[in-house]
């Protein structure tokens, strides 16, 4: 498998805290399972943390937060 983000191909699975594209480091989505790639931090998701990672952003988009 390889990392959409970087190509790169080592990857941990984990439950981690993934930054949005807003600018503002504290924009993030808690508690997001899936593969984490090593080298650029991009996460490759099952899912059901799929379908739950639009909803968070979705809240924190509804509560302000411009997500690009």
């Amino acid at each position: 498998m390889k990392c959409p983000g970087c190509e790169g191909e080592a990857f941990v699975y984990a439950t981690r805290d993934v930054s949005l594209n807003t600018g503002n480091p504290d924009d993030v989505v808690h508690d997001v399972k899936g593969d984490h790639c090593i080298r650029c931090g991009a996460v490759i998701m099952n899912a059901g943390t799929a379908e739950q990672y639009p909803e968070k952003a979705e809240a924190l988009e509804n509560a302000g937060v411009p997500i690009k």
